[in-house]
């Protein structure tokens, strides 16, 4: 008869001492896949975010220039100085601005927040009664006319007098659906007048 026990004598634990050598690597091959994957969805997420931000900030650039298509004579204009928050006009005139203000382009350039220009903004449902859903808060628009181009070079053009084209600058702001992402987007648009 064969001894077993002196066989399974140097044998005992060294399973047990592998699987869980096993258990432990495999485990942190799954932790490292987890996190990988936990970081490739905020990724994501804060991608689709910011896609949101810039279609929101897009699209009340579009409400803004349909609001000012539909024109049939050109918008009433306030100063960047003279501006205060009960005023109705809000496209403003960069042309008459005093040196120190120079235009609203600048003047948000300077800006330590925007809070400032948040308070001159007009928000996207004004141009537009349909809300842009998704979003942390409502885009907000601003118009700037900046420069005026006379059909009569010899005549010139006063603003509201005569035909010529109109350049108004857009400037607008759209967070995402969190509020964590900001898009800000400048355009132009130029329209006819008489």
């Amino acid at each position: 008869m064969i001894n077993l026990r002196g066989i399974y004598k140097g044998q005992r634990g060294a399973t047990l001492v592998v699987a869980l050598i096993l258990l432990l690597i495999m485990t942190l091959i799954a932790s490292t896949a987890i996190q990988s994957n936990v970081l490739q969805s905020r990724m994501t997420a804060n991608l689709q975010d910011q896609a949101v931000a810039f279609e929101a900030s897009e699209t009340a650039l579009l409400y803004a220039e349909e609001w000012l298509a539909s024109l049939k004579a050109e918008p009433e204009l306030t100063d960047y100085d003279g501006w205060s928050s009960g005023d109705t006009e809000f496209v403003f005139d960069s042309r008459s601005s005093s040196s120190s203000s120079a235009t609203l382009k600048d003047q948000l350039e300077k800006l330590s927040t925007v809070d400032d220009w948040v308070a001159r903004a007009k928000p996207s449902s004004d141009f537009n009664s349909n809300k842009i859903a998704r979003v942390y808060e409502q885009p907000k628009v601003s118009l700037e006319l900046v420069q005026l181009t006379p059909d009569d070079k010899t005549r010139g053009y006063v603003y509201g007098e005569g035909s010529g084209v109109a350049t108004f600058r857009q400037l607008s702001r759209s967070t995402g659906v969190t509020g964590n992402s900001e898009v800000v987007l400048v355009s132009e648009y130029r329209k006819r007048f008489r």
